[in-house]
């Protein structure tokens, strides 16, 4: 009868029951008039029962109206006159009677389980005052159904979905003239199972049954809203990754994904219906539900048997988890509920808030689809994630794939901060910008290196405040040689008051000093290894490189050079002459007039110009400045082979003077490395693991290789006998034996 009928809007067919309707008389006459011709077409004979143009029918146990779908009166007075059950055969008709109309019931008493309970074989059949109560509550509230609105695809639709510790309920809602009418009532209780859900679970288990309790109603709708009174369900089935959720949660999740809805938060007591519903179930779980049930369990051991772990070890975190006391409690609250935070105990706090994350899954506790950690793995845990020796950032990404705990983000990142390998290893992040302050006046401050260039060595000077450079041939690299060329290049522009220089052998001679101290002008030296700190050389250097690679003729390169303009609008030439120099570029002779340039502002412009390019440095490395290091910490010395050290001084802005085991040396807060003071070095015992500075450590000097200080009335150098109180270093050898010994610094 349904496939004869099938291609007739507004019939339905139950066997051989046909219901024909219409909006109006019209189009209900013509759809009767089509079943009535395919009905003779087919052979079909009709019987006497059969009504015509009707307000008001009954069909299939219901009253239907246009204003909505009834009871049945013969059913209501069924169940008026039902009698007191007397044996489980009884009750369970009873209560197969309530399941036909409990659509109809969105109130029915809590007091409905004690019925249910007598169905259960290890309760004994005892009809008492409470099933008394029961029944007769249950008689009265069938025989006064409210009325169910007709349901219609156009009109909003709302499910409002609930669960209570034992039972789910829910309501099919559509919205007519601004009020919400009810279209289909539905509860049932949980499986054994599902009363061993955690509450957020329950509550995606709500919702999600509700959906599919009312699937015929519901897919195919553009769109369509889910209520509920467990705010957190809002994330979980709308914005949260997959991966983000708790193995229950995402087959619940999953499963709804055929639908088209949106998720709304109602307070519980505004959502009187579906909570009373849950409270007082009134059918068992169907076949349907059951396999639900059982489909979210194979989905859950799917997830746990796909942990990246052993059986052993997860038998072994479970048997943990069991023994621990805090994994115990929160277990206990995952299943039974849990209380308001004020009456948390403090060690469970942590838990609390993350409590919608928290579920138990075949006896282990997990955090969305992560093993909670009980205490007493965590340290091992630990030095699991960080076998790698990777980053904070790359750990806390690895623990997240897998592992939880309260605080693991910051054990990890102290269990890092706290490693020695990762200490003597660790890239310092960019520094801010530290530009040169502009000088006074020319030639005030210059910069002096040496620069190697197709075999031949050069002299290079450079003034901070006017980049003229001065270059000169070297014979050779001694300190006699170079101190020689900067007299020359003193008695055309004058003594600076200050010469930057490198660690150089030729500068840290004792000819050097005494030149410096003759000469009567401050020597500086950068931190060995750190050349940025002579930067306004290091520059010189790599320019006249590039003008005698390009240039056929380097003299022609270097006046081109001193006489081009820098970015502040003048030449090297005119900031240090105050003038302009010839050249073969035709010029008019005016120009080449002495005009000293205006000294503030060319000096401002500098100083403009550098703090704009700090700026820039600063905001595209995201620098940030390094933790000062106070006398007396232990560092580690980053050089080809580390060394352990103990700061002596700060000596400059980023530098600092330090002890090692063969004298005193000087770097940059670069080169250096923290280190636990309770932590031994891999190559110490504990007992060895402090470091002793001599008494004489501090004095102006002692110094070591790279000390470059200017009193050497005390040399001691790094091929000394080692400092008292620190360890022998191993000699370094080749690979056929032999020793390598540093070689001696000639005083030339």
């Amino acid at each position: 009868m349904s496939q004869l009928l099938s291609d007739i809007p507004g019939v339905i067919c139950d066997i051989d029951d046909v219901l024909v309707y219409g909006r109006n008389q019209v189009e209900h006459d013509q759809r009767l008039k089509q079943v009535l011709e395919k009905l003779q077409d087919a052979g079909v004979t009709l019987n006497d029962k059969c009504a015509f143009g009707q307000t008001s029918i009954k069909f299939l146990g219901h009253v239907i109206s246009k204003d909505g779908v009834q009871m049945d009166p013969d059913k209501v007075e069924a169940i008026r006159n039902m009698p007191r059950p007397k044996s489980v055969p009884e009750l369970r008709r009873v209560l197969g009677l309530v399941n036909f109309v409990r659509k109809f019931s969105p109130n029915l008493a809590e007091e409905t389980r004690p019925l249910r309970d007598l169905l259960k074989k290890e309760i004994q059949w005892t009809w008492g005052d409470a099933q008394e109560r029961v029944f007769l509550r249950l008689k009265e509230q069938l025989t006064s159904p409210p009325v169910l609105a007709h349901y219609s695809t156009s009109l909003p639709t709302k499910v409002s979905a609930d669960a209570s510790s034992y039972g789910l309920g829910a309501v099919l809602l559509q919205e007519r003239d601004g009020e919400w009418q009810p279209v289909f009532f539905a509860s049932r209780s949980m499986t054994s199972t599902e009363q061993r859900y955690a509450q957020v679970e329950k509550e995606a288990l709500a919702s999600t049954w509700a959906c599919e309790k009312f699937a015929d109603f519901l897919i195919g709708l553009p769109s369509f809203t889910i209520e509920t009174d467990h705010r957190p369900l809002l994330a979980l089935l709308k914005s949260k990754q997959l991966d983000e959720l708790s193995p229950r949660i995402q087959r619940f999740r999953m499963r709804l994904m055929r639908y088209r809805y949106d998720v709304i938060y109602t307070a519980g007591k505004d959502l009187t219906t579906a909570d009373a519903l849950s409270r007082a179930p009134v059918g068992s779980p169907q076949t349907s539900d059951l396999q639900l049930d059982s489909d979210v369990a194979a989905y859950v051991k799917s997830v746990v048997e796909g942990f990246p772990a052993s059986k052993q070890r997860m038998d072994e975190i479970r048997a943990k988890q069991q023994k621990d006391i805090i994994c115990c409690k929160v277990k206990d609250y995952c299943n039974k509920g849990w209380p308001d935070v004020n009456k948390v105990e403090p060690d469970l706090k942590p838990f609390h808030t993350v409590r919608d994350d928290l579920t138990v899954q075949q006896g282990l506790l997990l955090f969305r689809d992560r093993l909670v950690i009980p205490e007493v793995m965590r340290q091992d845990i630990l030095s699991k994630i960080h076998g790698g020796h990777q980053g904070i950032v790359k750990c806390r990404a690895l623990a997240r794939s897998s592992v939880w705990w309260p605080g693991l983000s910051t054990d990890i990142k102290v269990m890092i901060e706290e490693c020695a390998t990762c200490v003597k290893e660790r890239k310092p992040p960019p520094e801010p910008l530290q530009p040169t302050p502009v000088p006074d006046y020319p030639w005030q401050k210059v910069g002096v290196d040496l620069m190697d260039w197709r075999g031949n060595d050069y002299l290079v000077v450079v003034d901070y405040f006017s980049r003229y450079i001065e270059m000169a041939l070297l014979r050779s690299t001694t300190s006699e040689t170079v101190i020689q060329h900067l007299k020359s290049i003193m008695s055309r522009h004058g003594i600076p008051e200050v010469m930057m220089t490198d660690n150089g052998p030729q500068f840290d001679a004792d000819k050097f000093s005494r030149f410096a101290e003759e000469y009567g002008f401050i020597h500086e030296t950068s931190s060995p290894r750190y050349p940025q700190a002579n930067g306004e050389a290091e520059r010189a250097v790599q320019t006249l490189k590039q003008l005698l690679l390009k240039a056929e003729d380097p003299y022609v390169a270097m006046l081109n050079y001193r006489a081009t303009p820098l970015q502040c609008g003048f030449s090297p030439a005119e900031r240090l002459m105050g003038r302009r120099l010839r050249t073969k570029v035709p010029a008019v002779p005016n120009l080449l007039i002495p005009d000293w340039p205006k000294f503030h502002d060319m000096r401002s412009a500098d100083v403009q110009q550098k703090e704009a390019q700090k700026k820039n440095h600063d905001k595209r490395h995201r620098a940030q400045p390094l933790p000062t290091l106070k006398p007396g910490e232990r560092v580690w010395l980053k050089t080809p082979t580390e060394k352990e050290a103990v700061i002596l001084r700060p000596v400059a802005p980023r530098s600092y003077e330090l002890q090692t085991k063969t004298g005193i040396q000087r770097r940059n807060r670069r080169h250096l490395n923290r280190r636990l003071s309770d932590a031994p070095t891999p190559k110490q015992s504990p007992d060895k693991a402090s470091t002793t500075i001599p008494p004489d450590a501090g004095r102006p000097g002692h110094r070591g290789e790279d000390g470059g200080f200017p009193d050497p009335s005390s040399e001691q150098r790094e091929t000394d006998s080692p400092s008292e109180g620190l360890p022998n270093e191993r000699p370094v050898t080749t690979r056929s034996g032999r020793v390598v010994k540093r070689p001696n610094i000639l005083d030339l």
